[in-house]
């Protein structure tokens, strides 16, 4: 495991997290079960912390998770998902809009397969993604992060740069777990500016993160089908 990621495991998460291959956690996830944990912050921002396991190699399922323009294809909720280049993702900043619809007019001549070396670490990858979410108990929420990936570690995280979502940022984590299956690691502090109390938060974490983690291994699938048809 990383270094600078376990480290992070031990002082910010919750115990199940601070050891996700525990004898404890290893009886769960092979029950099939998504361990997870809500916590408040503040105002209405709350943190939800997960592990789950994913049936496809690790190699496969990080190819999944940086694969961001399927994921309004896969993921339930995520109904737009578009890779901006950095003056989309500028004039999209600078805009101050809040309607998703205004914000996509912006996007006319975007390059979608725009991405950048990380400048203080060469190896990793910084790209902007562009994310609309529809919810149950709340409608059209869309945010615009800037998402750093690390292939040598399997390590994703975001930070918000706009959107109607207040606040967005977090770290997926990915480990190798017994023949061809990955453990997938996540914490993620989200505010949806919309008042909030503890049991519903709850329940807003427990409907979406099963999804979530079903979501990408759809996708996980999805792309060893294609590698399989083309023979590559």
């Amino acid at each position: 495991m990383n270094i600078l990621f376990a480290v992070w495991l031990i002082l910010a998460a919750p115990p199940f997290m601070s050891e996700p291959l525990s004898p404890t956690n290893r009886i769960r996830l092979d029950r099939g079960e998504i361990i997870r944990q809500c916590d408040r912050e503040q105002g209405t921002q709350s943190a939800g912390y997960s592990l789950g396991i994913y049936h496809v190699p690790i190699e496969v399922m990080w190819q999944a998770l940086v694969s961001l323009p399927l994921y309004d294809k896969f993921v339930e909720r995520t109904t737009v998902s578009v890779l901006l280049d950095e003056k989309t993702k500028d004039r999209v900043v600078k805009s101050g809009l809040s309607d998703a619809d205004q914000v996509e007019k912006l996007f006319a001549g975007n390059d979608p397969n725009f991405s950048k070396p990380d400048p203080a670490h060469p190896e990793r990858i910084i790209v902007y993604s562009y994310q609309r979410n529809t919810f149950p108990w709340i409608n059209d929420r869309w945010v615009l992060l800037e998402m750093n990936h690390d292939p040598k570690n399997h390590i994703q995280t975001w930070k918000r740069l706009a959107g109607n979502i207040r606040q967005d940022y977090g770290i997926w984590s990915l480990e190798p777990y017994g023949k061809d299956q990955t453990l997938g690691i996540l914490e993620i502090h989200v505010d949806l500016a919309i008042p909030a109390t503890g049991p519903f938060v709850s329940f807003a974490m427990d409907r979406t993160l099963p999804d979530t983690y079903r979501g990408f291994e759809a996708i996980a699938r999805h792309l060893l089908k294609e590698k399989t048809s083309t023979g590559r």
